[in-house]
């Protein structure tokens, strides 16, 4: 089985001067959208599994056109992380909401999992595990062990081939249930793909089931221009 994770193109995160939480894309990535899908060929894809977020629905845009997936499912806890400090960003300037990521994404370790975006990352992650193995069982994927890998009962699997459009920090909670790594509220940092870029995980069988590993991470060679790549 294959499971491809696309993050959205580049989102208009301040449009007419303010700053937005549910942003749509900007023309680079509406651009980047394009290039993404133009790499996949039509019915490849079983399932798409796509956030309801405009930046995230308007990626999949390309890809419906080209009707890749045969089936598309809109989930909620694909969502990305907001929590309430990110709230209180709205109506900000750029600078103050510059200065507010700066910090945030400079301190310790230990600062990180004190503070509310600490707190909150902890539920957002159990809520994504926790729906995610409920769809995943429900295309036949059931984790069957995680002691010293995550073990997937493939037998009953629905389908060969997954897509999930989704976000950064949605990313990293699915890159490490799938991969059976640690996860803190900082790892959207260290798993941090370029917009529209393609990470593929394919399942490897073992005598006890199969597990899968990373085959390709943050691929966006087909953007065959510069300034299409973009964080």
């Amino acid at each position: 089985m294959e499971i491809v994770l696309i993050r959205h193109g580049q989102p208009e995160w301040v449009k007419d001067g303010e700053y937005t939480v549910d942003p749509g894309l900007t023309e680079i990535g509406k651009k980047q959208a394009e290039k993404s899908a133009s790499t996949f060929e039509k019915h490849s894809i079983d399932e798409i599994w796509v956030s309801p977020l405009n930046r995230a629905k308007e990626t999949l845009k390309p890809f419906e056109q080209r009707n890749i997936g045969c089936k598309i499912k809109t989930f909620d806890w694909l969502r990305e992380a907001l929590d309430d400090d990110e709230k209180k960003l709205i109506g900000e300037s750029q600078e103050t909401i510059r200065e507010y990521f700066d910090h945030r994404n400079t301190r310790s370790f230990e600062d990180w999992m004190e503070t509310t975006h600490g707190a909150y990352m902890k539920g957002f992650s159990e809520n994504i595990v926790k729906n995610l193995e409920e769809s995943l069982s429900d295309i036949g994927v059931i984790s069957t062990d995680s002691r010293y890998d995550r073990l997937f009962d493939l037998s009953s699997s629905k389908i060969s081939k997954l897509m999930i459009i989704s976000h950064a920090g949605t990313m990293s909670t699915l890159l490490s249930y799938l991969l059976n790594l640690p996860l803190y509220p900082w790892t959207w940092r260290k798993f941090l793909p370029r917009h529209a870029g393609h990470t593929f995980l394919r399942s490897t069988e073992i005598s006890s089931g199969h597990f899968f590993r990373m085959k390709e991470f943050n691929n966006v060679s087909f953007m065959d221009n510069g300034e299409l790549k973009t964080y």
